[in-house]
């Protein structure tokens, strides 16, 4: 590889890292020296992949409009260029920003037009991944029959692929669909095979979130008991990941399940856990 276009690519992993610890201006000094040299360069597919780079660093610092503008430049770069991976790779960056932007209509129409180059393309990863985004454009527009029609879509493709982290988000969506509809025992449902394939795949995160829409669902079917076993766990889980803020919020949801059930003495204890973090800050 040439040398200044390895070091674009060893800018990129750097900035990679970076955002893996949360170092997020960090990351974004070492995309845009990525990017600069890319445009020195002229090299058009490492600048498309920057460009992503940035967006998607906008899109995890909750800034859609500047992820708009960085994904769309990347669009029109490569639809000059003629790639059509690229192009794939970047419609459906671009759909996810303007779906977290508001602009649905939008996102709508990029997300259809992936789809179309990932069916062409015979890529049923990306048109799994776009099958459950446009569910979620019709989830938010109040269209339930034809969300659930999107999310089984994806569930199926990632099902025949073996991708088991996905297809687990597929089921977190079908759970809330149902449970937005009163069906709480499909979602119950949903979110127990949810939890069993994110409990296989290790993912900590989606464990303890599982966890907590799961003891919702039990408090909603009339078993608050049940609910404060579930958000117990999720706080323990979320207690070891050092999320304070969501292990006092799974705490508090587990205090408030246990006096809906009337348990007095699982009331006390969960407040004297309570009390005991706040001073000594440290896990039972």
């Amino acid at each position: 590889m040439r040398p200044l276009a390895a070091q674009i690519q060893a800018w990129r992993a750097e900035a990679g890292r970076w955002v893996a610890r949360g170092e997020l201006s960090r990351a974004e000094e070492a995309y845009q020296a990525a990017r600069r040299t890319a445009e020195r360069l002229d090299d058009g597919a490492l600048l498309i992949q920057t460009l992503n780079d940035l967006g998607s660093l906008a899109m995890e610092r909750g800034l859609a409009s500047q992820a708009v503008q960085w994904h769309g430049r990347a669009v029109a770069l490569s639809e000059q260029l003629g790639d059509a991976k690229l192009r794939l790779h970047s419609l459906t960056a671009l759909g996810a920003a303007e779906h977290l932007d508001g602009r649905l209509n939008e996102a709508e129409r990029r997300y259809r037009e992936a789809l179309a180059l990932a069916q062409g393309a015979g890529d049923r990863s990306a048109a799994a991944v776009l099958q459950n985004n446009i569910g979620l454009l019709h989830q938010a527009n109040g269209d339930a029959g034809q969300a659930e029609a999107y999310f089984r879509r994806a569930l199926e493709l990632n099902r025949s692929l073996g991708e088991t982290d996905a297809e687990a988000s597929n089921h977190v969506n079908l759970g809330l669909l149902a449970e937005a509809q009163q069906q709480f025992q499909q979602a119950e449902q949903e979110y127990e095979r949810a939890l069993e394939l994110d409990k296989a795949n290790e993912r900590s995160g989606a464990i303890a979130e599982d966890l907590l829409r799961l003891g919702r669902i039990a408090a909603l079917r009339g078993s608050p008991d049940r609910g404060t076993g579930y958000a117990e766990r999720a706080f323990y889980a979320y207690q070891a990941l050092h999320d304070t803020p969501r292990a006092e919020g799974a705490l508090q949801q587990a205090i408030d399940y246990a006096n809906k059930a009337g348990r007095t003495e699982e009331v006390q204890r969960l407040e004297a856990q309570r009390a005991g973090r706040i001073r000594t800050g440290s896990a039972p």
